[in-house]
C-alpha cells in the first residue's frame, strides 16, 4: 500500500484546487494523484460553510439568537471578507449551502476524478455537534443548539447532493460517508463526549494563542475518530 496524508487544517475547496495554504502547494497539485490511485478520502465543506464563524457568533451573541444574527460576508473562492454582512443566518446558511458550497464541492470532486480516474472518492460528512441542545457550551441557547444541529442536517443533504451531482455529470465514482448516526448521543455535551467543546488549555505548538480558543474546539477527540472510521468503512461498501 502506498498511502499519503496531505490534510491541512482550515482547508477550503480552493486550497485543494488552486490556492496554497501554510506554505504548501494546493493539495491536488502535490503529485499524489494519477491513474494508479485507487482511493481518495477527503473532508471538505465545513470551512466553506463558515462553521467557525457561525459557532463563534452563536457563542458570543448576547442580545439575540445567533440564527437571527449575521456574520461577515466572505468571497467563496478566496475566503477574504468582502466588507459586507450576510443576511440573517437562518435565511443565509441554507441558501449558501445549496447555491454556493454544493457546486464548489462538485467542482472539487470532478477535478479529483480527472486526476485519478479510477479512484473511489469518499467525501466525509460532519456529525451533529451538539447533544442536549448544547447546554454545556457557554453562550449556546436552547433554541440555538437545535438550529445548529438542523444546519448540520442541511449541510449533509447538500454534501450528498454534491456527490450525486458529480456522479451524474462524470461518473466520478464518489460516495458520501455520513457520520451522524455513529456520533449520535456522543457529540458535545453527550455521554461519553467524543467531540471537543470549547478548548482553552492543552494547546499544541502550532495552536491558536490565548485567549482565542484552541483549534481543537468543535473537532473530534481521539475517541471520535473511531466514529469517523466506522462511517468511512460503511461508505466503502456502497
Amino acid at each position: 500500500m502506498d498511502y499519503h496524508l496531505i490534510a491541512c487544517s482550515g482547508a477550503r475547496h480552493y486550497t485543494i484546487l488552486n490556492t496554497s495554504q501554510a506554505g504548501e502547494l494546493p493539495q491536488i497539485q502535490q503529485g499524489y494523484l494519477d491513474q494508479n490511485t485507487s482511493l481518495i478520502a477527503l473532508s471538505i465543506g465545513g470551512n466553506d460553510m463558515a462553521f467557525a464563524d457561525i459557532f463563534t457568533k452563536c457563542v458570543l451573541a448576547v442580545t439575540q439568537k445567533c440564527q437571527d444574527a449575521s456574520i461577515d460576508a466572505r468571497d467563496p473562492d478566496i475566503g477574504e471578507k468582502t466588507g459586507g454582512s450576510t443576511p440573517a443566518l437562518k435565511d443565509w446558511a441554507p441558501t449558501w449551502a445549496h447555491d454556493t458550497v454544493r457546486p464548489r464541492l462538485v467542482k472539487t470532486l470532478l477535478a479529483l476524478h480527472k486526476q485519478a480516474p479510477y479512484a473511489k472518492i469518499v467525501l466525509m460528512g460532519y456529525p451533529r455537534l451538539l447533544e442536549n441542545a448544547g447546554q454545556c457550551v457557554p453562550g449556546i441557547g436552547t433554541e440555538e443548539g437545535p438550529w445548529l444541529n438542523d444546519m448540520a442536517d442541511t449541510v449533509a443533504k447538500e454534501m450528498k447532493g454534491a456527490v450525486d451531482d458529480a456522479n451524474t455529470q462524470s461518473q466520478a465514482n464518489g460516495v458520501f460517508a455520513d457520520p451522524r448516526d455513529v456520533f449520535a448521543g456522543r457529540a458535545i455535551c453527550g455521554d461519553p463526549e467524543t467531540i471537543h467543546g470549547i478548548v482553552l488549555t492543552g494547546r499544541s505548538k502550532a495552536d491558536s494563542s490565548a485567549p482565542t480558543p484552541s483549534m481543537k474546539s468543535f473537532h473530534p477527540k481521539v475517541s471520535g475518530t473511531v466514529h469517523y472510521a466506522k462511517a468511512f468503512e460503511a461508505a466503502l461498501t456502497q
